[in-house]
């Protein structure tokens, strides 16, 4: 029992001594100190994981949002491209149909619908000579045909005012039954050479059977401000090359006022730019000689704005024929296929 007390009493002089040698070495006010220090450290790192946090947020949404509006924006400068290429080709489609007295309608054939379209004209029959059909080549007019004394005779005066409303770089042909059940005018893709006037029991559609049957190579080009298109299509089937060129070009100014000069100045330097990088694609595709022989491009079809046409063609290709059509059809990649279609198709025109 003894010995337990006194074993109790050394540990307690023990501790007493460990406290006061602690109270006297500071051991107890580091220990503090430490621990306070620690504990600061712990709220600091929680502090700067919340402000890591926070600017991580703010980055990605300030990426984000800078993101979001390159997207617009390079939206936005496609619709106002694409506007402008509708309200060009719809003021393209006014023109053939201004005046007092309008057409019935208007068509677009494609190679298969022309070749379907001919068909049916091929199986009309009259008993008797009713059936006119008349070939006039661009730039000339029903009056300029000889002998068509009789023919204007037979044409009632408003299908004639409509004949000359027709704009076509190709010409046109016309088929009228003098008992008014058929009267109509088809452009064809292709430049009619020679004019023609017959009148039979059938319509005459020789030339323009040889002329959808005749292996022909078209090297289409359609510019607007921002995006064009250039290739090369041996025949019908398909390109064999092409190419889609995009810019940034700026909307048109509408707003007025002291900004615009410079606005339009910026704009026209755009459209500068762009028609630069269409010709380098039309030179370097004509240069491919292992892609293209220019021996084998019998026309070049170009559609879109034809003042910019001009300018990108200009001293390129001057020794190959030239067709301008209104081609109201979407710039894509993967719709080269509609674009040929639409470079290859014909007019149609109910008068």
């Amino acid at each position: 029992m003894f010995i337990l007390k006194a074993m109790i009493e050394k540990e307690k002089v023990i501790d007493n001594i460990n406290v006061l040698f602690g109270k006297i070495s500071g051991k107890d006010k580091l220990e503090d100190q430490v621990e306070m220090l620690q504990s600061h450290i712990v709220e600091l790192e929680i502090d700067i994981k919340r402000l890591q946090s926070r600017l991580e947020k703010r980055d990605h949404i300030s990426k984000t949002s800078v993101s979001v509006k390159q997207e617009i924006e390079s939206k936005l400068n496609e619709a106002n491209i694409k506007i402008e290429t509708l309200m060009h080709e719809r003021n393209e489609l006014k023109k053939e149909a201004t005046g007092h007295i309008l057409l019935r309608g208007m068509d677009t054939l494609s190679p298969m619908r022309f070749s379907e379209y001919l068909s049916q004209l091929r199986s009309l029959q009259s008993n008797s000579e009713t059936l006119i059909t008349v070939y006039v080549p661009q730039g000339q007019s029903l009056s300029d045909l000889k002998n068509t004394d009789d023919v204007l005779g037979q044409i009632d005066e408003n299908s004639q005012h409509l004949l000359g409303k027709i704009d076509s770089k190709t010409g046109y042909v016309l088929f009228y039954d003098t008992f008014g059940m058929v009267r109509e005018a088809v452009a064809p893709v292709f430049p009619l050479n020679n004019s023609m006037l017959k009148f039979g029991t059938t319509f005459d559609i020789k030339n323009l059977k040889l002329m959808e049957n005749k292996e022909v190579g078209v090297f289409v080009v359609i510019v607007h401000a921002g995006e064009s298109f250039v290739g090369f299509a041996p025949d019908m089937n398909g390109f064999e090359t092409y190419q889609v060129v995009r810019s940034s070009v700026k909307a048109k100014h509408t707003k007025g006022g002291f900004s615009q000069g410079r606005f339009e100045k910026l704009r026209d330097e755009d459209i500068a730019h762009h028609i630069e990088k269409v010709r380098i694609v039309i030179k370097k595709m004509l240069d491919d000689t292992v892609n293209i022989d220019v021996n084998n491009i019998d026309y070049i079809i170009t559609g879109g704005d034809q003042q910019l046409v001009k300018h990108a063609m200009d001293g390129l290709a001057d020794d190959i024929p030239l067709i301008e059509k209104t081609m109201d059809v979407k710039i894509e990649k993967h719709n080269a296929d509609a674009i040929l279609k639409s470079a290859l198709s014909s007019r149609r025109y109910l008068l």
